[in-house]
């Protein structure tokens, strides 16, 4: 099988991923997307993250009705700082799921930060890198040793962010359809992001 595996925080998870996630899908022939919450991201505050079983409780949410989404709890079960190459390297070893095609879905925000990451060169030389585009970001921007590496995907250009709908769930303003209803009472019920 040919599998995206599409990490991030997921804080939280909304329709701009899921749509994104859907157009490379269907565009590149893969068989299934596996989301992958981190436990603790390299580049992001631990104080401004939600514990990490609550997000994965909402992307479970989110995917609970599309077959070949799924998610995977590989990072927060490892725990500590959540590594791509690690990652890529558990999926590539594990007896379960060595035998696919994998396939790393980034944005292009993600990609102006590759160089930054835990041994990019190595991501680079175990799977194919497949860069959606992100308003407001300019792929042409990133080092040239990626660009030459990686494969653009065209996606709808959708504004939406995950720090932008919590800002608006702190703020009481309405996240309907910016998120799916089942993750939206979740953060109600919880109460999140306030």
């Amino acid at each position: 099988m040919r599998i995206g595996l599409f990490g991030g925080t997921f804080d939280p998870i909304h329709f701009g991923h899921l749509i994104t996630a859907e157009t490379v899908r269907s565009d590149f022939g893969l068989d299934r997307i596996l989301f992958i919450p981190a436990a603790i991201p390299p580049h992001k505050h631990k104080t401004s993250l939600s514990p990490a079983p609550l997000r994965l409780t909402m992307v479970k949410l989110a995917l609970e009705k599309t077959p070949y989404f799924e998610v995977s709890d590989v990072e927060i079960k490892r725990g500590g700082v959540s590594y791509t190459v690690e990652t890529v390297q558990w999926f590539q070893e594990s007896d379960y799921w060595k035998e696919n095609e994998f396939y790393l879905l980034i944005g292009v925000d993600s990609l102006l930060e590759l160089g930054n990451w835990r041994y990019p060169d190595r991501i680079l030389e175990k799977v194919p890198i497949l860069v959606m585009e992100r308003p407001g970001f300019d792929s042409e921007k990133a080092e040239k040793q990626f660009l030459e590496k990686i494969v653009p995907v065209k996606v709808p250009l959708i504004d939406i962010s995950s720090s932008e709908i919590r800002r608006r769930v702190k703020e009481g303003k309405s996240i309907r359809y910016w998120v799916p209803e089942k993750v939206e009472k979740y953060i109600r019920q919880k109460g999140l992001y306030l």
